[in-house]
């Protein structure tokens, strides 16, 4: 026997609506911190993204005339996968709550459901930082993402460093170290990059430090009146709960200019049925993602001291 939508209890028809409009206000995932700084792309209907990066070509050398061009041979580079996670969670609600509970007992575990939901994808993409100092996976060049010694492709003996060789704490020296070492950062080929960072992430912890050492006119470890210099390298301190240590901190470039990524496969939505067997409302929400990073050139980290 066909099941059509008026032969469904009318209490269950009445809370559609109004149940996605409770679940999407408790779940402003993309409007949250990871898709303002990180570089967000959507995977279409391909169910994995492959990236790859070639190697960087030397100077430019002076071609005296009727001399032919000279030609530099392409290297390989370091290769990405994003395949899809699905992550997925549902509750049901009985008949008999729905007609003696009112709205109350529905809209209380949609709220409860989509800040799940939220909760899961901003740890999720804090980990890409949290677990930065410390796991390979997924890594296209076999070291952390933030690392001493990333190498080069091509079999290029330069090794590079988006990580201080001495982690320390958010401080004015440590700040002007992590600079330091990003105006130094190179190509494969040896060339400098010159990419600027454009965001300071810390935790909630390091939020008022962080805002005093970028934003004050003059410098926040002295009494000395000296001007502070960060004050013109235009950052933005971005603050989270979700990083485990207190005491990291890290820059990017803005999200044009780095590859830490994250591929929507499905963004969140919300089903429904209706089981006939138990009288009761099911309702499911469901997302695909995956993050990751296909170069580490464009962000920086310190695991800090303690």
């Amino acid at each position: 026997m066909a099941t059509f939508r008026t032969t469904l209890p009318s209490l269950y028809l009445s809370r559609l609506a109004f149940l996605e409009d409770v679940l999407f206000d408790e779940m402003p995932v993309e409007a949250g911190v990871f898709q303002r700084i990180l570089k967000v792309r959507d995977m279409g209907n391909k169910p994995f993204v492959k990236t790859t990066t070639v190697g960087s070509f030397g100077t430019v050398p002076v071609k005296t005339e009727g001399a032919n061009v000279t030609y530099a041979d392409l290297s390989a580079g370091f290769d990405a996968t994003y395949q899809p996670d699905t992550y997925e969670l549902a509750f049901r609600a009985s008949k008999e709550a729905l007609d003696d509970e009112q709205e109350e007992v529905v809209s209380d575990a949609a709220r409860a459901l989509g800040s799940s939901m939220n909760y899961t994808y901003d740890v999720d993409h804090a980990n890409i930082f949290n677990q930065g100092f410390t796991s390979t996976t997924g890594s296209p060049d076999g070291v952390t993402l933030f690392s001493t010694a990333h190498p080069a492709t091509g079999g290029s003996t330069l090794g590079q460093q988006n990580r201080p060789t001495t982690d320390g704490d958010l401080s004015v020296a440590q700040l002007r170290t992590a600079l330091n070492d990003i105006a130094n950062t190179r190509d494969d080929a040896g060339k400098l990059l010159h990419w600027r960072p454009k965001v300071l992430l810390v935790s909630y912890n390091q939020k008022w430090l962080a805002m005093e050492l970028i934003g004050s006119e003059l410098r926040a470890d002295t009494a000395d009146n000296a001007i502070n210099a960060f004050k013109d390298d235009g950052l933005v301190v971005v603050a989270t709960p979700y990083l485990t240590d207190v005491n990291d901190f890290f820059l990017l470039a803005e999200p044009t200019k780095h590859n830490v990524r994250t591929y929507w496969r499905e963004h969140p939505n919300v089903l429904h049925d209706w089981d006939f067997e138990a009288s009761a409302m099911k309702v499911k929400i469901r997302s695909r993602w995956k993050r990751g990073w296909s170069d580490w050139r464009g962000v920086y980290g310190t695991s800090g001291s303690s």
